[in-house]
């Protein structure tokens, strides 16, 4: 029997409004790329903001925004803002081999940061910004979008309401369309990067799959570089502390897929999940936790729309708002450094693996 379910089972709790800062704040953007403008865009309309102030070393980056409207001045640097401008947040979309700096930068500012993914390009960066953070006792976070994503954000509820039971076996992919030639690739990871489509990509994937269930004891990867010097598709295993694997698949090379495609399939003691970017499927053995025994299906569209700006779905609107909650009184968000950083230890160690062939890598605790 299939149930279209419009409402998650009884014990999982249901948001009702979307985030928004407690109080005013004065917010800036480093980077005018395609994630700077969707910052932007994001920020101009979550209520209690202002955009005060933009930076990109290239004029033309600066005036393409003025061109769609936005009046908030722009610089060549973060240190000419600075010089001006006293933001209280600044969300740092900067090319990978510069934004630890100016991260560390804005931080030392004394503005609360976000940082487009992934949060550092080694271990070693992404301590010493959390470490700085700590020190001045700021909020730091990093852009893992998905984690707000309607779908994914309601199958982590589900799991922690243990409906599931213990994980015993889990799958998962991300898969896009996007590179296809050295120059494309050398054009989305320029030199200085952190790595190709697990760094660039499917780190949110990572993420994901240590929000769910803690980050792994080790990892086995292989990859593919078929178009240049970094990864363009990369296979894993990962054992977690319990004994359970997961699988890991991603590749930024494939057909047919114009926008991420991301799949979860967890298979727990008492039946089976499958999450992605269009609905959550829940297959349960017997009642549990408020949730039915059989299938039951929770389309994207039957899920509440909290987010006030839809820019390419709502989960870029509701991280930004969390954020700045988070600067002004409420709880962090699930994308803080803490987490983030266990993205770029499982990163480091994929990447490992993979240089030597699949052995397995223990991840740093």
């Amino acid at each position: 029997m299939t149930i279209l379910a419009t409402e998650a089972p009884k014990e999982v709790p249901v948001p009702t409004a979307g985030p928004r800062p407690l109080e005013p704040v004065r917010a800036a953007v480093v980077g005018l790329g395609r994630s700077g403008i969707a910052h932007a865009a994001v920020l101009s309309t979550i209520p209690g903001c202002e955009l005060v102030g933009v930076a990109d070393s290239r004029p033309s980056a600066r005036s393409n925004l003025r061109g769609v409207g936005y009046t908030a001045p722009g610089f060549p640097s973060l240190e000419k803002l600075l010089e001006k401008i006293k933001p209280s947040v600044v969300f740092v979309c900067a090319p990978g081999g510069v934004c630890a700096r100016v991260a560390r930068l804005a931080l030392e500012a004394g503005a609360a940061v976000l940082v487009d993914r992934p949060l550092a390009r080694t271990v070693a960066e992404a301590e010493e910004l959390a470490r700085l953070a700590a020190e001045r006792g700021l909020p730091l976070a990093c852009g893992h979008t998905l984690a707000f994503h309607p779908v994914f954000a309601r199958a982590h509820a589900i799991l922690q309401s243990g409906v599931l039971g213990a994980p015993g076996q889990v799958r998962s992919s991300m898969y896009l369309s996007r590179v296809f030639s050295s120059a494309r690739q050398r054009a989305v990871a320029p030199p200085g990067s952190a790595g190709g489509v697990v760094a660039q990509s499917a780190c949110d994937l990572l993420f994901l799959l240590i929000w769910y269930m803690g980050a792994p004891a080790s990892v086995r990867a292989q990859w593919g570089k078929l178009y240049g010097d970094v990864e363009d598709e990369l296979h894993a295993m990962f054992t977690l502390p319990g004994g359970a694997e997961v699988g890991f698949d991603s590749s930024w090379s494939v057909p047919g897929y114009p926008h991420p495609a991301t799949v979860i399939e967890l298979e727990g003691e008492n039946g089976r999940m499958l999450a992605s970017d269009d609905a959550l499927e829940l297959d349960l053995f017997e009642p549990r936790a408020g949730g039915s025994a059989g299938h039951s299906r929770l389309g994207h569209a039957a899920l509440p729309q909290l987010a006030r700006f839809d820019l390419a779905g709502e989960a870029l609107y509701l991280q930004d708002a969390a954020f700045l909650a988070w600067v002004t009184g409420a709880p962090a968000p699930p994308n803080h450094a803490g987490a983030a950083f266990q993205v770029v230890r499982v990163i480091e160690a994929l990447y490992a693996s993979a240089r030597e062939g699949g052995r397995a890598v223990v991840v740093a605790a």
